[in-house]
């Protein structure tokens, strides 16, 4: 171990120290309506979520505070009252019923497998509180797989879970109707956070009955079933059915994968189970049910697309939905809006025929450049014709109404929180929740340096917002405070140094980067600069506030944020001009923001002192950097190093295969499992593995030993080849931490080792 001198002691105890005071500002998870007194339109009520990391006990910990609105009349204005204390959730399992009145809160029971306690209570106290043992695995409670859904009556629940395997050992003395020797067969699962998850599956809370079961026989075999909601007449069920083919492959942040909707008959369901019980009164050996489920794929032709997040209108009229109705190979594009006519009869024996786009692609130079949203909010209707969703719009994220009748998009134009709106960094804003009745809405605002705070907003028809009510606010310490105001940020559009291949020549002319100024950096004091890539690579990172960004801030440095071509926020055309061009494009750029930035935004900057870190894709582009002489040294967080080898080794192995420009000749099919040599060779000639004699640049690692999306392998195998040529390298391996490098762990001990890195290679 290398022993360190007094002043870099003194420099690692001060910068863990402010690493520690910006962890300190809670993160806001979640804003919802609670509670809403239905007798007084003067009065709402909001429950504010937030994390924490409590540093001492290496845990992540939740809290939620409840705010009361109260409207005076006669001022117009709104007064916000404050729990006094905060309350710890003792779990993040929390959702609140369509009336606001109930609230269900699940707990795991940690010293007993597959135990869960489903309590619901209501404002005064505890309604009932089930139990269910080995009904269930884990609950999917996700962006993804989704959250749970009350029926219109409020009896029922349904939620996702990932269903029980009814199998045994060969030497079970009981094995009753489970499959005998199927215990270790092997089951895909859906990759990255979700392993060991295989068969997500439906299931209900019965709260009158006071039980929790399967919608069963459900066909596992052949789809996993997610975003589950009730029909309006809470007769039914519509969800999200993955197919997965011969193989399921990673989930996490892939738009693409080929899915349909479908609606379930819960109503014959319920009656054929209520039968089922009352037979088993007579015929114990009545286990299972097995009357067949009425399912109805609502998408003609629905396999070949990717559908996601159905709402149904407030007249119960129409199903509105985001996907695509093609085959899509890049994890994540610009989606459409979609919306079927529901039947007011048995849709069962009226299935749809069609159904409509609302909301077509769009592309670059469009004034609107599409929807780039994981998902509708859950209620997302703000009137009969209207709802809301907040998307990425470029290098920033704001909260859009679509009129469905009308087919009329407006980006809604969200007050200044400053008198003049003068002097104002570029905002993020990001929308919680809608309150139909009432024409509110709760939204999240943030910038690099203001953390998030909550707002309730009077949603008008033109789509500006005449009043804005601050409901929470962090209150950073006064160093942090200090740190956020040693720095700007701006926006710049940037002209591409290498001209976008055809077709995209003429369209594609630029990119956009973020550039965060510290204002200690002057000609006679120019301070380093970082260039922060983001993954993917069809992501995007944007001017929201991010903790860790702030502390690369906070140690001196100037920061680059390149939006590079592929990034998702510019247009499906942005997106689609990259594969096949991965290690070329996007290096290009990367190289072009830097130089651009020396040459035209910042003329202080140090030019011996410009250091890359990113991530995964990111990773990818910082590894490709680090053979450029402008770059001092390098980061890489879970590195995408050598293509061919990952390609067999990831969770997406189709993502090797397409951004490197394999492309598959029958839309139907998947990739194949192993690479030809000529896919190889294209493979490594993308790869940064592929320049590694080129690179002489110090470069610190980060991997997680858990990352199933870009095995530690790839890290390692960077790690290795440095050594062997005696360039300085250093390698941080975190134990059961995932591609996201987010465990307690990595999230304390990453950052701290970067900041002391950067001191000794950059300063």
């Amino acid at each position: 171990m290398e022993s360190l001198s007094e002043q870099e002691i003194k420099y690692r105890e001060d910068t863990t120290k402010v690493y520690r005071e910006l962890l300190s500002i809670p993160t806001v998870n979640n804003a919802f309506f609670t509670n809403n007194d239905e007798s007084n339109e003067n009065l709402i009520s909001a429950s504010i979520i937030v994390s924490q990391i409590d540093i001492t006990n290496k845990k992540s910990k939740l809290y939620m505070s409840q705010k009361t609105i109260l409207k005076d009349s006669s001022s117009k204005k709104n007064h916000v009252i404050s729990s006094p204390i905060q309350q710890e959730l003792a779990t993040s399992i929390i959702s609140v019923s369509p009336s606001h009145k109930k609230i269900l809160t699940i707990k795991e029971n940690p010293s007993t497998e597959f135990e869960f306690s489903f309590d619901i209570t209501d404002g005064s106290h505890l309604i009932t509180s089930i139990t269910s043992k080995d009904v269930h695995k884990k609950i999917l409670n996700d962006e993804w797989f989704g959250s749970f859904s009350w029926s219109p009556c409020e009896r029922y629940v349904a939620f996702i879970a990932d269903s029980k395997l009814n199998v045994t050992g060969f030497f079970d003395k009981e094995p009753k109707d489970k499959a005998i020797g199927d215990q270790f067969v092997f089951r895909d699962d859906w990759g990255e956070t979700y392993s060991p998850v295989a068969n997500p599956s439906i299931f209900i809370v019965d709260i009158e009955k006071e039980v929790v079961f399967p919608v069963e026989p459900f066909p596992s075999e052949k789809i996993s079933a997610g975003q589950v909601i009730w029909t309006p007449n809470g007769e039914g069920l519509v969800y999200v059915g993955w197919n997965f083919g011969k193989r399921k492959l990673g989930i996490r942040a892939c738009f693409n994968r080929s899915s349909s909707l479908y609606h379930l008959n819960f109503k014959e369901f319920i009656n054929s189970r209520n039968q089922w019980k009352e037979n088993q009164k007579s015929d114990p050996k009545q286990t299972k049910l097995t009357t067949p489920l009425q399912i109805v794929n609502l998408i003609p032709n629905g396999n070949n697309g990717c559908y996601r997040s159905p709402r149904f209108t407030p007249d119960s009229s129409k199903l509105i939905f985001l996907g695509f109705n093609e085959r899509i190979y890049a994890h994540d594009t610009c989606s459409k809006i979609f919306s079927l006519n529901w039947p007011s009869n048995n849709i069962t024996k009226q299935p749809p025929q069609s159904f409509e786009t609302l909301l077509d692609y769009k592309n670059f130079n469009d004034s609107f450049p599409g929807v780039f949203c994981q998902s509708l909010p859950e209620r997302p209707f703000i009137d009969e014709k209207t709802f809301l969703f907040s998307t990425t719009i470029r290098s920033t994220e704001m909260i859009v109404s679509f009129n469905y009748e009308s087919k009329e998009l407006k980006i809604i134009k969200i007050p200044s929180s400053t008198v003049d709106g003068s002097d104002e960094e570029p905002k993020l804003y990001i929308l919680y929740d809608i309150d139909f009745k009432s024409k509110k809405y709760l939204i999240g605002e943030s910038s690099v340096n203001q953390p998030t705070k909550v707002y309730l907003i009077d949603y008008l028809v033109d789509g500006n917002n005449q009043e804005k009510q601050i409901i929470y606010s962090p209150k950073p310490s006064e160093q942090c405070n200090s740190i956020f105001k040693s720095f700007s940020a701006t926006i710049h559009n940037v002209p591409v140094s290498k001209p976008t291949p055809q077709p995209y020549t003429e369209s594609i002319k630029s990119f956009e980067l973020i550039y965060l100024k510290n204002k200690n950096s002057t000609q006679s004091s120019p301070l380093g600069c970082l260039v922060f890539i983001h993954g993917g690579p069809h992501s995007n990172l944007d001017v929201g506030y991010v903790s860790t960004i702030t502390y690369l801030l906070s140690l001196g440095y100037n920061i680059i944020i390149p939006n590079y071509r592929g990034s998702t926020g510019f247009g499906k055309d942005f997106v689609d001009c990259l594969p096949g061009h991965i290690g070329d494009l996007d290096v290009d750029d990367c190289v072009q923001a830097i130089n651009y930035t020396l040459d035209k935004i910042d003329t202080t900057i140090d030019r011996n002192k410009i250091g890359v870190i990113g991530g995964s894709h990111g990773g990818f582009l910082s590894a490709h950097l680090s053979r450029f002489p402008i770059v001092k040294t390098s980061i890489m967080r879970n590195p995408v190093i050598d293509i061919p080898s990952m390609s067999t080794l990831s969770d997406i192995p189709d993502w090797c295969f397409f951004e490197a420009g394999i492309n598959l000749s029958d839309p139907t099919s998947q990739y194949h499992t192993l690479p030809s040599m000529e896919e190889i060779e294209k493979m490594r000639k993308c790869s940064p593995s592929f320049h590694i004699e080129s690179i002489k640049i110090p470069s610190l690692l980060a991997l997680g030993d858990s990352d199933l999306r870009v095995p530690p392998s790839q890290g390692l195998l960077y790690y290795r080849m440095l050594r062997e040529r005696d360039v300085p390298t250093k390698c941080l391996m975190y134990p059961k931490t995932g591609h996201s490098l987010d465990s307690i762990d990595a999230r304390l001990d990453q950052w701290v080792n970067i900041s002391l890195w950067l001191k000794k290679y950059l300063n």
